[in-house]
């Protein structure tokens, strides 16, 4: 009675209408990585920014959500930064030493293509588009929504492990396309290799993103972290990667 019990619990957050978070989590951004590149930079900002205030506003109301459960609080916002800079610092040091170190055991690896077209368009991506469009949308969906609405059923590490999951599925085109952009699927197992190691490093991301929400009490560092490591790399594969 009480594996019964147990099993069934596990599953509870995903009855109605924890079901339709969990469907829109598995399709939105996989379904709008198939608009033409040209159009989805060019509502990728907007357009991710109204899905934000659209599923905020469906938490609230349907999911009864709080501010305190969506990370929202004043209590421990500098210890969240700091985890956030933190974080920033060492994944960027592994960064910079990987390009310094392949070389050096002989792997030429070149930088890959960027879909931008000057260094304004750099800019306009380091500064709006990914701290709003991507890291304040993406930590607001999976370490606020998300994650504050299976806490309260299920324990703290299966919280973080469904979440991470939910955040590597989010980007299952989104690394195909990044592949394929790139290397145009030549070598399909390498193709494939490189795809499942997009997926895994986003999983890997949604760990240590979650970890920050824990340890915090507080999504700021989850949003500061996503939007620093994202930017930065972008900067790092623009200008130094040769």
């Amino acid at each position: 009675m009480m594996k019964s019990s147990s099993f069934t619990r596990m599953f509870l957050p995903f009855s109605k209408p924890g079901f339709w978070l969990g469907i829109f989590l598995l399709t939105f951004n996989n379904l709008i990585n198939f608009l033409p590149s040209a159009f989805h930079d060019k509502i990728y900002l907007w357009l991710n920014l109204c899905a934000l205030c659209l599923i905020w506003l469906w938490s609230r109301r349907y999911l009864n959500l709080t501010n305190v459960d969506l990370g929202w609080r004043k209590d421990n916002l500098a210890r969240s930064l700091l985890l956030g800079l933190g974080l920033t610092v060492i994944i960027i040091l592994l960064f910079l030493f990987l390009l310094w170190l392949l070389p050096i055991i002989g792997l030429n690896i070149g930088p890959p293509r960027l879909p931008i077209d000057s260094r304004l368009d750099l800019l306009w991506r380091i500064i709006i588009c990914i701290p709003l469009g991507t890291a304040l949308f993406e930590e607001v969906l999976f370490r606020g929504i998300f994650y504050g609405y299976l806490i309260r059923n299920v324990s703290t590490k299966k919280t973080v492990l469904v979440t991470s999951l939910f955040f590597a599925l989010w980007h299952i085109t989104a690394a195909f396309e990044t592949v394929s952009y790139n290397f145009q699927i030549g070598a399909v197992l390498f193709g494939i290799g490189l795809w499942l190691i997009f997926l895994i490093s986003s999983f890997v991301a949604g760990l240590l993103f979650g970890w920050i929400r824990y340890k915090g009490r507080n999504i700021t560092g989850c949003i500061l972290a996503h939007a620093l490591i994202n930017s930065l790399s972008l900067v790092i594969i623009f200008w130094v990667w040769k």
